[in-house]
């Protein structure tokens, strides 16, 4: 949004009756061993040694804990979080050494680097082309670095184009990478490449989006967002302190896309069950401009909604009351950029109040993506589907996380430091 495998060929054992059944006995502890819980999908590799495995009982918990509310804008316990999630929170806890730095530098500026260690290809497919999707093959780069087990990262992008996202995907099968994490944003479209990719022995996990339900088999585990649940709460919300009886507007980017078939129903239904009434929709592309066209259309049309609601951030929305010194209408979303953060303090500096809820933007879902991949990956256990709750918080509640070294356009809150938000941005 405001915005955007595997196959490891196993090698012939050749050892002699005892000694394979020792490795095995190994392996078998070390998977017993592991933090994380729920059924296992198929696994085709190995354990990793204790040492790469890294899992929140493994880092420092004062770091952990920073990391999952910076990550979720409040503070949320670690026997709160699924397993896979929690060991995800962990990885993106450690700080990068300065040779991970160099090589996320690199790997930003190429569609595949190497790592020079490890033995997975871990593939980052991307469907969309923006500061968004730009911010999230950052986050997944970073959360590849951590594992020492991933030899190589491959990029593409299909640039919000449905036909391209096949074919990436079909690319990706024929270079036979390991893993393939992706956000599945034309849903049930991208199916038939899904069920080739597992096919071929690709463990696919998709990330952010919900997949129809006829879809979900063709993947080895998703970690969605619970867009109908942060809706239904945002909604809950506007309800509670707007009162009954209002009107509203509903907005998204690409016409059909699977993330406001997921959230939109929800929001209706609890606004509509407290007398609401829609003032109208619409698309915006997810692009600033097709924001500011919708905003001026609204504007044109001269409906005041009470709130208007929107899967990415509602800035364009929002400058034409501010600049007439109006107050605007609440705003909800689950994509807010940090430009967002900045025309609050500006508006409230004029005297204009403006009142809005948001969730964390999940720019750093594909991070869930590259860790339960590895996992599987490896034989551990990882549901076919990791739950991520994402809770709706005020926005001034998050004012203070804004900084001038964070460019306008990352998404709040994104995990990566000022210097790699830039080098995201700026990669071809």
């Amino acid at each position: 949004m405001s915005a955007e495998t595997p196959r490891r060929k196993r090698p012939l054992l050749k050892r002699l009756v005892p000694q394979v059944l020792t490795t095995l006995a190994v392996s078998a502890m070390l998977a017993a061993c592991s933090t994380t819980t729920g059924s296992t999908n198929a696994p085709n590799g190995t354990a990793s040694a204790s040492g790469d495995d890294i899992t929140a009982q493994s880092v420092d918990q004062k770091a952990l804990a920073a990391t999952i509310k910076k990550t979720f804008l409040k503070d949320i316990a670690v026997s709160d979080l699924d397993p896979v999630v929690a060991d995800t929170m962990a990885a993106a806890s450690k700080p990068m050494t300065a040779e991970q730095n160099e090589l996320f530098k690199t790997c930003l500026q190429q569609s595949s680097c190497d790592t020079g260690h490890g033995s997975l290809t871990v593939a980052i497919a991307l469907e969309n082309s923006n500061s968004f999707a730009s911010t999230m093959r950052g986050e997944a780069t970073a959360q590849a670095l951590a594992y020492p087990q991933v030899k190589k990262i491959v990029y593409n992008n299909a640039n919000g184009d449905v036909a391209a996202v096949l074919a990436n995907l079909r690319s990706l099968v024929a270079q036979k990478v390991d893993i393939i994490v992706t956000d599945p944003v034309f849903g049930g479209a991208v199916a038939s490449a899904l069920q080739q990719a597992k096919q071929a022995g690709v463990t696919v996990v998709t990330y952010n989006t919900p997949l129809p339900e006829t879809a979900a088999s063709s993947v080895a585990a998703q970690v969605p967002l619970a867009l109908c649940d942060l809706y239904t709460e945002g909604a809950q919300t506007l309800v509670k302190e707007l009162g009954k009886n209002k009107s509203y507007a509903l907005y998204t980017g690409i016409p059909g896309n699977s993330n406001a078939a997921a959230w939109q129903p929800c929001a209706k239904k609890v606004l509509d069950g407290a007398g609401w009434t829609q003032a109208t929709e619409g698309f915006t592309q997810w692009t600033a401009q097709g924001a500011a066209q919708a905003a001026n259309a609204l504007l044109a049309s001269g409906k005041e909604p009470a709130a208007i609601i929107y899967d990415d951030t509602t800035d364009d929305f929002a400058k034409p009351f501010i600049d007439e010194h109006k107050t605007p209408p609440a705003f909800l979303s689950d994509v807010m950029t940090h430009s967002w953060l900045s025309l609050v303090q500006q508006a409230k500096k004029a005297g204009v109040n403006t009142t809005s809820w948001m969730a964390s933007s999940h720019v750093w879902f594909p991070r869930f993506g590259v860790t339960a991949g590895i996992k599987i990956k490896e034989g551990q256990p990882v549901p076919s589907q990791v739950s991520v709750h994402v809770p709706v918080v005020t926005t001034d509640s998050v004012l203070d996380t804004n900084s001038p070294d964070i460019p306008s356009r990352i998404p709040v809150s994104s995990l990566l430091t000022p210097e790699q938000m830039n080098l995201a941005l700026a990669a071809p």
